[in-house]
């Protein structure tokens, strides 16, 4: 006698709901965009009220003074210099607009043209206590939250040995 597994019609919803997200949408992103430096987001896109409004125009990635900074999409590099005394870089993409990098001891030239990944600067202290990379988007002249077109993060998680864990009971 043969035994089928038979799951619940909700269960399988679920299921066909969850595969539909994973292949729309973040895919294409997820394709293109990367993360300019390795680090948790310490602080989150906050929108303005108006153009002029005090917000936050970006996300703040933790980062360490010397980190090397990377393209997080392909563009050319349309701004490198001083802003307000901080190291700028902005990166003009095909599809999604403005990217903007800071601060940073900036690695590239004015016009030069990268790809996702490639090292474009290294963090310079000064922002949030020398430790976070901003990065800023722009499309059609409005700032977006850029953590949509950014991959989901891998997260490191340190186990004990499991064969110390075990002999430990």
């Amino acid at each position: 006698m043969t035994s089928t597994l038979r799951l619940p019609p909700p269960l399988i919803a679920a299921l066909i709901a969850l595969l539909v997200l994973l292949s729309t949408g973040r895919a294409t992103a997820e394709s293109r965009w990367s993360w300019p430096v390795v680090g948790e987001v310490i602080r989150e896109f906050a929108r303005p009220v108006d153009e002029w409004s005090a917000g936050h125009r970006g996300i703040d990635i933790q980062a360490a003074p010397g980190a090397e900074v990377r393209a997080p999409v392909a563009g050319r590099v349309t701004f490198v210099g001083p802003v307000a005394g901080r190291g700028v870089i902005v990166l003009r993409t095909l599809e999604d607009g403005d990217v903007t990098l800071e601060p940073v001891d900036p690695a590239v030239l004015l016009g030069d043209v990268v790809n996702s990944g490639d090292v474009v600067g290294f963090v310079r202290g000064g922002h949030l206590g020398d430790n976070a990379l901003h990065l800023g988007l722009r499309v059609d002249g409005e700032y977006v939250d850029p953590t949509p077109y950014l991959p989901l993060q891998p997260r490191i998680v340190i186990y004990d040995s499991w064969l110390d864990s075990y002999a430990l009971g």
